[in-house]
């Protein structure tokens, strides 16, 4: 990942890129991960455990509304948890959104993404 391909992803939308900036922290934080940019933005280790992309279905938000996707070994219910999709016999898609830095910053993402990233482990 470089800075250019992280700037040309967020051009203009200085909201979403401050969300990222966080969410990217975070998981920096719990070890080594390899990033990759193309339409979305993925973590992985010895396979891939989140994905960010910005949402803009509506175009009423010019800034896109950041989503995250989080591969989990098991299903898990949670009131952050937009949807849940089985996509495997030991994997689970967990969609969230994150709708401020807040969201970002909250310690029910700081469980998910530990969670995901021990998934990414393989």
């Amino acid at each position: 990942m470089t800075s250019k391909e992280l700037h040309e992803y967020f051009d203009g939308r200085p909201e979403s890129s401050k969300i990222f900036d966080i969410l990217v922290g975070r998981i920096t934080a719990l070890g080594e991960v390899e990033v990759t940019v193309g339409s979305q933005i993925s973590f992985g280790r010895k396979r891939k455990f989140a994905w960010f992309w910005l949402y803009n279905v509506t175009r009423t938000n010019p800034n896109g509304v950041p989503h995250l996707m989080l591969a989990l070994d098991r299903e898990l219910k949670s009131e952050h948890v937009r949807n849940v999709s089985p996509v495997g016999s030991k994997r689970w898609n967990h969609q969230i959104v994150l709708r401020s830095a807040a969201d970002a910053r909250s310690r029910w993402l700081g469980e998910l993404l530990a969670l995901a990233y021990s998934y990414g482990e393989g």
